[in-house]
């Protein structure tokens, strides 16, 4: 794999698996750095180069999913999430 499976498109943070909601991408993000952490201090840096990748990837696809929401029009971007994955469970 060249590139960490996160990407943002329209509003939305996409992992492999599908759309993740922001607060678990951030949760993501900080187990990505922890694991970042870990490695560089257990000497396997190529570990931690993976791990730091992966986050500023996920980083990078929750910011701009962040700011496309807020250009359109969400006053609080995780609105959008409730929204959505709140309607997805009831189904």
């Amino acid at each position: 794999m060249n590139h960490a499976p996160y990407r943002h498109i329209g509003g939305a943070v996409i992992a492999d698996h599908g759309a993740i909601a922001l607060a678990q991408a951030r949760a993501l993000i900080q187990f990505y750095e922890r694991e970042a952490r870990f490695n560089l201090r257990a000497g396997l840096a190529a570990a931690a180069r993976l791990c730091r990748r992966r986050a500023a990837a996920l980083n990078a696809a929750l910011d701009a999913a962040t700011l496309w929401r807020r250009a359109a029009g969400w006053r609080d971007p995780e609105a959008a999430d409730r929204a959505h994955f709140t309607r997805r469970r009831s189904v």
